[in-house]
């Protein structure tokens, strides 16, 4: 036998010591997440090649360096946004003394309070139920616009819908309208370079959010912009959890316009992203309502967390409205990929008397995402949580929280959502509101098959295999 080695045997040798140097960064990158850790390790010796790739480009949380840029980007927009509420309210921009999801929530540490809005009465909420709906929505904000429009978005592709949605914002931005797109750029990554040259040759400007360097010493390809905004001269907006695209038509899906104060919310995470991505800042008292649109209105209240707060804000304001919940909790997410402290809150819900329905997608366009959540089915249904199966692509991303409270947002109850994702939410406080989610929910429910314990049991022994083998990644997700 030659005593040469052989150039799969350098790659081999080569990648298993790399994986022992690398062992260290994993465990210190994910102290206090066990789970996470071995499954990285295992990857790591089961595939060393493709697991070091896959931690040195997009594994490690190493955002210390954008975290510091988005804490000095908060603090600069934060200090002139305030001044400018000030302007157009005519008063410190308090806390409004009306109730809401989070009305029990009185003592948020210093790093959750620029994350969670105080609630702001006299808004009117429209909710968008299909895909179609929205793409009305968003003509209608765009035609309406006098002065800007502020888009936000992470997908947005080269089809119908997103060349119409351009083409629109090109005609806006002819007539002087001040037009701004954010888009992320790794969801967004299929854009020919030169989608957006319309609109800047319009006047418009477009910018990338976080696009990526393979040449930089901390890669970012997995902290991506969730987002979803369409804001209109900053006193309507859309937001929700549908994206710029065809396929969003076959899809179920939810989002709504709000018009009133708490649009000022959600232009704030616009203004605050625009200027970490472009350091242009916007605190002109033009970008902010200043007039509740009815006189009682919905009570909105907005969440934005990301992958640079230590407390994210997402996951922490989540679990506390389903603590709070006493008589129903209706969720729909497209990607249910729970850490043990939602599948908890989930099941004492339960055990509290709340009627507790998770809604997921039967056919995923995440098939390894969609196995992996199957995993925590038994102990759910066990607990007595109902679970359907919509017969077709659900994206929705939404909550109904007993009889007043509703979450839309772009956040999916997983680890990408919790961990690295940057999302937006927002809590509205409305029986309306509240009455016509329901009824979506109703009206999934009669096209969805319910996931029962016997007919789980009844699964064949590959297809469980193949669910826990999915699990087992499930911490990488």
């Amino acid at each position: 036998m030659s005593g040469e080695w052989t150039w799969a045997e350098v790659v081999w040798a080569a990648s298993w010591m790399g994986a022992v140097v690398t062992a260290p960064s994993v465990l210190l990158q994910r102290a206090g997440r066990p789970t996470a850790a071995l499954s990285w390790l295992l990857a790591l010796f089961a595939i060393p090649a493709i697991a070091l790739f896959a931690w040195w480009l997009f594994g490690r949380v190493h955002l210390r360096r954008k975290r510091r840029l988005r804490r000095r980007a908060v603090q600069v927009t934060t200090a002139s946004l305030r001044e400018t509420c000030e302007k157009v309210l005519g008063e410190d921009p308090a806390p409004a003394a009306v109730p809401g999801v989070l009305r029990r929530v009185s003592n948020l540490p210093r790093l959750l309070q620029d994350a969670v809005f105080p609630p702001a009465a006299g808004n009117a909420v429209t909710l968008l139920v299909d895909g179609d709906a929205v793409h009305r929505a968003w003509r209608e904000l765009v035609a309406a616009a006098d002065d800007h429009l502020h888009l936000m978005f992470y997908i947005w592709r080269n089809d119908n819908t997103g060349r119409a949605l351009r083409d629109a914002l090109v005609d806006k931005a002819r007539q002087g309208i001040e037009v701004r797109v954010l888009y992320d750029a790794i969801g967004s990554l299929r854009l020919p370079r030169d989608f957006f040259g319309p609109v800047r040759a319009a006047g418009g400007k477009v910018a990338a959010f976080l696009p990526v360097r393979l040449a930089s010493a901390t890669p970012t390809l997995n902290f991506r912009n969730h987002r979803k905004l369409l804001i209109s001269d900053g006193r309507r907006a859309y937001t929700g959890g549908i994206n710029v695209g065809d396929e969003h038509l076959a899809w179920r899906d939810v989002g709504m316009v709000i018009e009133g104060p708490g649009v000022n919310q959600l232009q704030e995470v616009f203004i605050d992203d625009w200027f970490f991505a472009t350091g242009e800042r916007l605190s002109d008292p033009k970008c902010f309502c200043g007039r509740p649109a009815v006189q009682a209105g919905a009570v909105c209240e907005t969440i934005a967390s990301g992958p640079d707060q230590v407390f994210n804000a997402t996951r922490e304001m989540v679990f506390l409205a389903v603590t709070q919940c006493r008589q129903r909790l209706w969720i729909a997410t497209p990607y249910f990929v729970p850490d043990e402290a939602l599948l908890l809150a989930l099941r004492t819900a339960v055990y509290r008397g709340v009627d507790v329905r998770l809604q997921l997608a039967r056919l995923s366009d995440s098939p390894l995402v969609h196995r992996a959540s199957r995993v925590f089915y038994p102990e759910l249904l066990d607990a007595g949580v109902r679970i359907l199966e919509y017969e077709g692509m659900l994206h929705a991303k939404a909550m109904v929280l007993d009889e007043e409270d509703v979450l839309i947002g772009s956040a999916n109850l997983d680890t990408r959502s919790f961990r690295l994702n940057f999302e937006v939410s927002t809590f509205v406080t409305d029986r309306g509101v509240n009455a016509a989610l329901a009824g979506f929910f109703e009206a999934l429910c009669s096209q969805s098959r319910a996931v029962t314990g016997e007919s789980w049991q009844r699964r064949g022994g590959t297809a469980r295999l193949q669910d826990a083998l999915a699990h087992l990644l499930s911490p990488l997700l």
